[in-house]
C-alpha cells in the first residue's frame, strides 16, 4: 500500500496538467509532499511555500503535516509570528502523539528553540524601545580627552616594569572620547538581556566574565540605532590612565598612592564593587587602576617593537589575543600601574575581566 501511495504521488508530481484535476485530497497530500522533499534538499522557502499551500485547502490536516509545518516555522520561520504557530502546531501534535512517540524527544528540542528564539526576539523590542535612552545616559557619561603626545610604556615612574612594556616611545593620540566608569552588570543587561557577571545583583558593580568576542555582540547592538561607541585602543587607554594633557606623572591613574584610586587584592574583600567609589585620576576618570581589567581594541604584541605613534589600535599580529589593561580587584600593586599589559584569547572570560568604552571626536 505504502509503495502504490508512494508510486501515485510520485506520478502526480509529473505533469501540471494532471495535478489540476486531481481531487482535492489528493493535491493536497500533492504539497505535503512537495515540502517534505524541500525539506529533505534544505530548501527552507520552498517548503514553507507549499505548507502554506496546504494549509489554505479546505481539507482535514495529517498529523504529520503539524509536526512538519512546525518543524518548518520553527527551524526556518522568519519574525515571532511564524515561531508561534510553529510552536502551537508542535504542541499539539506531540499532546495527540504522546510520550511514546518516536519523535517526542526532537519535538520537546523544536518546543525549547521555539522559546529561545520568542524570547530573544521580546528582549529585542525590548532594547529597541530603550535604546534612545541607553544612548542618551552613555552620552552622558562620555568624557573628552584632549588629544597630545605622551611617552608610552614603561617610563621612569613605573617600577616592576616587565618586558611588554618596552621600548618607550612617542604617541600622538587624536581627541577621542571614553567612559567615565567601567561598564555596569546595569547597562550590559539593558542591551544584552542577561546578566553573566559571578558578582552578579550588583546594578552598579562593573560587568565580567565578557569576552572580547562578547564586547563585538554588545557593540552591534548598543550601536543599532546609531551610536559609535567602541573599544579604546591600547594607547588611547594609557594615555587617558595617565590624565592626557592633565597628567602629573602618577604611576597609577590619578595617584602615587594604589589604595585611593584601586580595589586591589588587598582592600577590595575578594570582589568587584561599584564603579566610581575610588579617587578619580586628573580627568574624572574611574577605576583605570583596578576593579576588573579592560578590554581593549589592540591585537597582541608582547613587545612595543613597531607599535603604531598615532594612537590607533594595533590591527596586525596576534589577533586571536587581544590586549587588557589595568589590573584588577585580585592584582597586585603592580598589575594596577598605568603602564601594565597583559592578554587573553579573545574568547575568554574571567570574573575579572570587563571593559569601558570609548567614541571617536569627528572635529
Amino acid at each position: 500500500m505504502k509503495t502504490t501511495l508512494t508510486f501515485l504521488l510520485v506520478l502526480l508530481l509529473s505533469g501540471p496538467a494532471v495535478a489540476q484535476d486531481l481531487p482535492t485530497y489528493m493535491r493536497a497530500d500533492k504539497y505535503l509532499l512537495e515540502a517534505t522533499r524541500a525539506m529533505e534538499g534544505d530548501d527552507r522557502q520552498e517548503a514553507l511555500r507549499a505548507f502554506e499551500k496546504f494549509e489554505a485547502m479546505d481539507v482535514e490536516p495529517t498529523p504529520s503535516f503539524a509536526y512538519l509545518y512546525g518543524k518548518a516555522l520553527v527551524e526556518h520561520g522568519s519574525g515571532a509570528e511564524a515561531w508561534r504557530k510553529g510552536q502551537s502546531l508542535l504542541t499539539q501534535f506531540v499532546i495527540a502523539a504522546g510520550r511514546d512517540s518516536e519523535d517526542y524527544t526532537t519535538i520537546l528540542e523544536l518546543l525549547l528553540t521555539a522559546e529561545s528564539k520568542l524570547d530573544a526576539s521580546e528582549r529585542q523590542e525590548t532594547l529597541d524601545e530603550r535604546l534612545p535612552d541607553i544612548l542618551s545616559w552613555m552620552d552622558a557619561q562620555m568624557v573628552r580627552v584632549e588629544g597630545g603626545s605622551f611617552t608610552m610604556g614603561c617610563t621612569p615612574e613605573q617600577h616592576t616594569c616587565a618586558a611588554d612594556e618596552e621600548p618607550t616611545h612617542q604617541v600622538e593620540v587624536p581627541s577621542f572620547e571614553i567612559s567615565a566608569y567601567e561598564i555596569t552588570q546595569e547597562l550590559w543587561e539593558a542591551v544584552m538581556g542577561e546578566n553573566p557577571s559571578a558578582f552578579a545583583n550588583c546594578a552598579q558593580c562593573p560587568v565580567e566574565t565578557v569576552s572580547w568576542d562578547d564586547i563585538r555582540t554588545f557593540l552591534g547592538r548598543l550601536n543599532a540605532a546609531g551610536g559609535r561607541y567602541r573599544l579604546p585602543s591600547e594607547a588611547e587607554w594609557e594615555y587617558a590612565a595617565r590624565g592626557g594633557q592633565r597628567r602629573q606623572g602618577h604611576p597609577y591613574a590619578g595617584s602615587s598612592d594604589w589604595a585611593e584610586v584601586a580595589w586591589y587584592y588587598e582592600n577590595s574583600g575578594n570582589r568587584t564593587h561599584p564603579v566610581g567609589q575610588r579617587q578619580p585620576n586628573e580627568l574624572g576618570l574611574y577605576d583605570l587602576s583596578g576593579n576588573v581589567r579592560e578590554w581593549v581594541q589592540d591585537c597582541w604584541h608582547a613587545s612595543y617593537d613597531g607599535a603604531p605613534a598615532d594612537g590607533t589600535p594595533w590591527h596586525q599580529g596576534d589577533c586571536a589575543r587581544r590586549a587588557i589593561r589595568g589590573g584588577s580587584w585580585s592584582g597586585k600593586p603592580s598589575y594596577v600601574r598605568t603602564a601594565n599589559r597583559f592578554w587573553y584569547a579573545t574568547y575568554f572570560r574571567n570574573n575579572n575581566l570587563g571593559f569601558r568604552l570609548a567614541r571617536t571626536v569627528s572635529e
